[in-house]
């Protein structure tokens, strides 16, 4: 199994609207969804070019052999075909249909497997909707949380019941409900019982359960998390009539400055889940702090107070918020695809074997390959290819891409940089900037650096080798 994290790319500059593709993933008709209806609006102000993927219809493919494309088929449900190059500014919101519809899940995944980036990433989204996984993840960062039991079997209730704090009322609930759906408070014993049984009884029932202690409150505040920083928040009232707070069951919802506090267990539970953007749902309890769950898609319904301009905004200007967000590449984050320290890597120029190649993070500047016989002629390096008997001609890129190392008698030793198409596991690179040196002394004739591994969405396990597979 693949596996991934998040890398983020340095350096990059803020990009034009005109050139960035935003897709908005779901399932929610014209109209449906507020918050999709602010973004279409925000985006055509701004000229970004926003495509609403109807998720229950459309299905991509790669296009051709290198794998460059990705085509979202059927994308507007209405048979029109969308193009996604690798190197394009493309950025995916994800609303709540990717949990809901498998196809949307495979979409999402898909999207993000292509180098797209994701709001929220299928892994952060995956965690931050099932409420046990959250609770996990809470649990081990150190996030408090209240006490929480997977119910699995009715024979162990009692032990549940024990695990959770013993008292009744209870909250049971489904581990993917959302807006206040499948929520129960359970006053007995006897009634937790009986709901389970009839829940579980049902012959197409595949619902997971948990069973959480009661905290009694009078609200809740959603905190908007964006990119690792609070910037805004609601506080949602508890109805008199219902123990629950969800805006879509009828609950007030008022602007809510948070304090420090808040800020801080807001953003240590959005980095728990892996979630660029969300809202986390927080109470209070004698003036301790919980984090009820992570919502990966927030709506936008309400006011908000806003934390960096201190003022009341409405749910458009939050949305205007992500959207500025998008246009700041060195914000985005990818899931990467795992290798290890040491990887197979064929240079393409020519019928040349497999050569190792050692991951360094540490190097910040180009990949390094070793070669002999080196010559340098005007803006051109012969050389062969260490260990080889292939001799190569190629140009040497301008003087701004020499770079410069230090010798062991710390002489600044000048290297030429030229481009190799190269393959790594089951993907080609093209272009890729390699700079000439002697490296007989070293295991591995090719140094790729933390700066390759980053734009080709690679991350190290230095306690792996040779995890890609070479065709």
């Amino acid at each position: 199994m693949e596996s991934f994290k998040t890398y983020s790319y340095l350096d990059e500059e803020a990009i034009k609207p005109d050139t960035l593709k935003l897709l908005v993933l779901t399932s929610a008709k014209e109209g449906e969804e507020p918050t999709i209806n602010k973004l279409e609006d925000i985006c055509a102000k701004k000229k970004i070019k926003l495509y609403r993927i109807v998720s229950d219809k459309a299905y991509a493919s790669k296009k051709d052999e290198q794998k460059e494309t990705l085509v979202i088929h059927n994308y507007d449900g209405q048979g029109e075909s969308l193009e996604i190059d690798r190197n394009e500014d493309v950025v995916c919101i994800a609303r709540r249909t990717v949990v809901t519809n498998r196809n949307a899940a495979v979409l999402h995944s898909m999207l993000a497997d292509h180098g797209v980036f994701c709001i929220n990433s299928p892994q952060s989204v995956k965690t931050a909707s099932n409420k046990f996984s959250s609770y996990i993840n809470f649990v081990n960062d150190n996030v408090p949380t209240p006490k929480t039991c997977l119910v699995t079997d009715i024979e162990y209730i009692d032990k549940g019941i024990e695990e959770v704090g013993g008292k009744f009322p209870l909250i049971l609930k489904f581990t993917e409900g959302h807006g206040g759906k499948g929520v129960m408070k359970l006053e007995t014993r006897e009634s937790l019982v009986s709901v389970i049984q009839a829940i579980q009884a049902e012959p197409e029932s595949n619902v997971e359960l948990i069973l959480q202690e009661l905290k009694k409150i009078k609200d809740d505040r959603r905190i908007l998390v964006l990119n690792g920083q609070v910037i805004a928040a609601s506080k949602r009232k508890k109805m008199a009539d219902d123990f629950r707070t969800n805006v879509s069951l009828g609950s007030d919802v008022e602007p809510h400055k948070p304090n420090d506090k808040e800020m801080e267990l807001a953003v240590r539970a959005a980095k728990s889940v892996g979630c660029y953007y969300c809202g986390v749902d927080i109470i209070q309890v004698d003036g301790e702090y919980f984090v009820l769950e992570v919502n990966p898609s927030p709506g936008s319904k309400s006011n908000y107070f806003d934390v960096e301009k201190q003022k009341v905004i409405n749910g458009t200007a939050l949305v205007r918020k992500l959207v500025d967000s998008t246009l700041e590449k060195e914000n985005w984050t990818y899931e990467t695809k795992e290798v290890g320290v040491i990887e197979y890597m064929k240079i393409l120029d020519d019928d040349f074997k497999l050569m190792t190649a050692k991951m360094d993070t540490g190097n910040g500047s180009v990949n390094s390959i070793g070669v002999t016989d080196l010559k340098i002629k005007g803006n051109v390096a012969e050389f062969y290819i260490q260990d080889t008997k292939h001799k190569l001609t190629k140009e040497i890129l301008p003087k701004t891409s020499v770079i410069k190392v230090r010798g062991d008698k710390g002489n600044p030793e000048r290297r030429p940089v030229v481009m190799f198409d190269v393959k790594l596991g089951n993907r080609v690179y093209r272009d890729v900037k390699f700079s000439l040196a002697d490296r007989n002394n070293m295991d591995h004739p090719i140094l790729v650096s933390a700066k390759f591994m980053a734009a080709c969405k690679l991350s190290v396990n230095p306690n792996k080798e040779f995890v890609c597979c070479m065709p």
